[in-house]
């Protein structure tokens, strides 16, 4: 049996590969979450559209239908719907583009860059457009937010995502890695959401969230990674603010990257404390695979039970 692959007669159990870089990179309760998966389809995580409704009236439709739910204490538009996926999409809230479906730990990449009405902003990865459209709400609409993506067919999603939501913002198809070239610092706020192995959201019993991940991915994807970092430092103007976040738990995806950039662009990048509290906060990770990794306190690591995995940089550009 190779490493890659689910252990014989067992669909049920993840790759052992995927498992030895869990269990040296998680405590154990997010660990025993990653293996129990998730507790079934009766909570839903979702965002309320401030561009098309309140938060008090979506409590008030979820309180006519009898429909339990709590708050979030970290973002106000965040809920937590004790319904399936289904019953969320049956609401008028839903329908009328009032109501997202969006995990929490997406939620909070967009809070940590906190963009501002007026601004002029980009989304370097932004398909589907969960995050782009976040965006959009917290600008009110008002400013440049510009929405690139390198994929046309994803593309298109993402333009029935902003239309449906009411989020303003330029379509952009293109490759995120030639911007920074391009528009030199251009914009006050970047957000990249890089392309990753997706660690993050899988779950040992779903063989389909795990099924494709192989050893060498992390690695592979990496370049990429730090090609599309670079981009965004470049096209911000110094001043402005960088988010670079993935859902995945893999140091080569997340804190090298960010190393890389720190080094590439020494007095140009300093790391920001994230400006928001977040549960399932993990310490940093300082050392994988041998490997030393500098401490950095600012950098925030999101795991299940609290939250789905993620990681989350906040950079300013300094000159």
């Amino acid at each position: 049996m190779t490493d890659h692959q689910p252990p014989s007669g067992n669909g049920d159990f993840p790759p052992e590969g995927l498992l030895e870089r869990l269990r040296e990179l998680l405590p154990d309760a997010s660990l025993a979450a990653f293996l129990e998966g998730p507790p079934g389809d009766t909570r839903t995580w979702t965002r309320v559209n401030t561009l098309r409704t309140s938060v008090d009236t979506v409590l008030s439709e979820l309180a006519r239908c009898s429909i339990e739910c709590t708050r979030s204490d970290w973002c106000r538009e965040a809920i937590e719907i004790r319904a399936s996926v289904r019953a969320v999409q049956e609401l008028e809230a839903w329908k009328s583009g009032g109501l997202h479906i969006q995990s929490p730990s997406s939620i909070a990449a967009s809070l940590v860059l906190a963009p501002r009405p007026g601004e002029r902003v980009l989304d370097l990865c932004a398909a589907p457009g969960s995050k782009t459209s976040h965006l959009a709400a917290l600008m009110d609409n008002r400013g440049e937010l510009v929405a690139n993506d390198a994929s046309r067919t994803r593309s298109h999603r993402l333009r029935a995502v902003l239309e449906l939501l009411g989020a303003k913002a330029s379509v952009r198809v293109g490759r995120g890695e030639r911007i920074g070239r391009r528009e030199p610092e251009g914009y006050d706020r970047v957000l990249v959401d890089a392309p990753c192995s997706g660690e993050g959201m899988m779950r040992g019993p779903l063989p389909e969230t795990w099924a494709s991940w192989k050893p060498k991915t992390p690695l592979r994807l990496s370049s990429r990674q730090k090609s599309l970092l670079h981009s965004a430092i470049e096209a911000t103007r110094p001043g402005g603010t960088i988010v670079y976040s993935t859902c995945t738990f893999a140091p080569e995806e997340n804190e090298l990257v960010v190393e890389r950039a720190l080094a590439v662009y020494e007095g140009r990048v300093a790391l920001e404390p994230p400006g928001v509290e977040l549960p399932g906060r993990l310490p940093p990770c300082e050392s994988f695979r041998g490997r030393s990794i500098p401490r950095r306190e600012e950098l925030v690591r999101l795991a299940p039970p609290g939250m789905d995995g993620f990681f989350i940089a906040k950079l300013r550009r300094t000159g």
